[in-house]
């Protein structure tokens, strides 16, 4: 009798342990500091940290899509844009660079690193092969485009033009929801590997919002 009340204990607890880290994994995609999901849901920094890291190991893949008339065509239509974080200090700038589909508003790759063109090679091979083959590019006129995308891909828009205005609009949601991609923040990165996991758990959100049920 005693080792059933001592099973259903352990049980009971487990569960409750499996709802918090739950929440902790909401938490992480909002825009929360690692301080205050510690302070709301009583688990240590440390199990915040593993949760974080843990998400980034996952390999997610890319969401099944509802299906529009826009979404048919062979070929599609792709937003790059970067935007610029910090990591420990507002001095230390870390680029955010994503790739995104105009029709779906779907993030089909990102990259973290230098405004440079070796970064941005990595968001080209970071892209679907399909995305790489059968698609059309449109970026604003930074001339670092130019050397990595295919030229009679490539369309360059100038700002006002509204060919980049879908990836704008991501770019701002995502500093709106992920607390270390605000430009004036108490809850900076102190890392650049929980940099990544914090992103990479809004950017996962972003996509399950847009996969079909």
């Amino acid at each position: 009798m005693q080792s059933v009340r001592l099973s259903s204990a352990v049980f009971a607890r487990s569960t409750q342990r499996a709802a918090c880290y739950a929440q902790v994994e909401k938490l992480l995609a909002e825009r929360n500091s690692q301080h205050s999901i510690v302070r709301v849901t009583g688990v240590s920094r440390m199990t915040v940290a593993k949760l974080a890291n843990k998400a980034q190991s996952v390999r997610t893949p890319l969401p099944r899509l509802r299906p529009k008339k826009a979404q048919r065509h062979e070929w599609e239509a792709l937003e790059l844009d970067e935007m610029w974080t910090f990591v420990g200090r507002r001095k230390r700038k870390v680029w955010l660079w994503l790739a995104v589909e105009r029709a779906s508003r779907r993030i089909v790759a990102w990259v973290t690193g230098r405004r440079d063109a070796a970064t941005a090679r990595r968001l080209w091979q970071a892209l679907p092969r399909r995305c790489r083959r059968h698609g059309w590019y449109f970026t604003d006129l930074f001339p670092t485009y130019v050397g990595v995308l295919p030229r009679w891909q490539h369309r360059r828009c100038p700002k006002g033009s509204g060919g980049t205005s879908v990836i704008e609009a991501i770019h701002c949601s995502l500093r709106q929801r992920c607390g270390v991609l605000v430009r004036k923040s108490c809850s900076f990165s102190k890392s650049l590997p929980m940099h990544s996991a914090r992103i990479k758990i809004c950017i996962d959100q972003h996509n399950q919002r847009i996969m079909l049920p």
